[in-house]
């Protein structure tokens, strides 16, 4: 039969193949889902890897809002270095000391959630986004093993320097932990470190603002530092992928 092929099944074929490997694209095996994306995967898709770039286009933007609009940072990243300069300017009576919290805490809490139901929708699939190699992959897999109190103890001080808070927020998703249990813990732990950065900020008073009014004076040239260095960088790995290739 398959020696007798019309041209009609023959190009059924060819287009059967062509449709196979367009499902072996590197897209399909780096998406998350299963089958056609819906528009909630698509939104989730977006607040995990778009809305962390479009930190980092405002990057640049970050001396002068760490000095002139600290609030506002607070509320768009959540940034432990905003709700710092925030305090500071709070005990020197420049803005509320009740904003400062307000904005850490909305800032560092907003978009936790999605993580939450990436993780649990997805499944596995989002291993793919994080795991580089085998080794990474598990590395990650043995995030299952977790106890349920144990994933409740990282997800309060996920928000502490050096622990990946996204990965715990997406573990604890892809484990199947409870929503209202997450949110408990989440909140907590965004509350706890609003209030421990703005102490801090408070406690250092007119010396950390002295500080971020020397940042001011050489805002202009630090955005542009930024700017040339992010430039550069992207220059050398291109120049070493063109290098490697050849």
């Amino acid at each position: 039969m398959s020696e007798n092929r019309l041209p009609d099944d023959e190009a059924r074929f060819e287009e059967s193949e062509s449709a196979d490997s367009s499902d072996e694209s590197p897209w399909a095996a780096l998406k998350p889902w299963q089958g056609k994306a819906s528009r909630l995967d698509k939104v989730l898709l977006f607040l995990i890897i778009g809305v962390p770039l479009v930190y980092l286009g405002l990057m640049p933007l970050r001396p002068w809002m760490l000095v002139n609009a600290p609030v506002l940072q607070e509320f768009i990243n959540g940034a432990k270095t905003a709700v710092v300069a925030a305090g500071a300017y709070a005990r020197i009576g420049e803005i509320p000391l009740w904003l400062v919290v307000v904005a850490g805490f909305i800032g560092m809490a907003k978009l936790d959630w999605a993580f939450w139901l990436a993780g649990r929708r997805w499944g596995d699939g989002i291993l793919r986004l994080f795991a580089q190699n085998e080794r990474q992959l598990k590395r990650i897999e043995s995030l299952k093993r977790i106890p349920n109190w144990a994933l409740f103890l990282m997800t309060i001080v996920s928000r502490c320097p050096g622990v990946p808070g996204t990965l715990v927020y997406l573990v604890a998703g892809w484990t199947r932990m409870r929503l209202s249990l997450f949110l408990i813990a989440d909140l907590l732990g965004c509350l706890l470190f609003t209030i421990i950065w703005t102490t801090l900020g408070y406690q250092l008073g007119e010396a950390a603002v002295d500080v971020l009014k020397v940042v001011d004076k050489y805002a202009l040239w630090l955005t542009l530092a930024i700017i040339v260095g992010i430039f550069v960088i992207t220059y050398i790995r291109e120049y070493r992928k063109q290098k490697n290739a050849q």
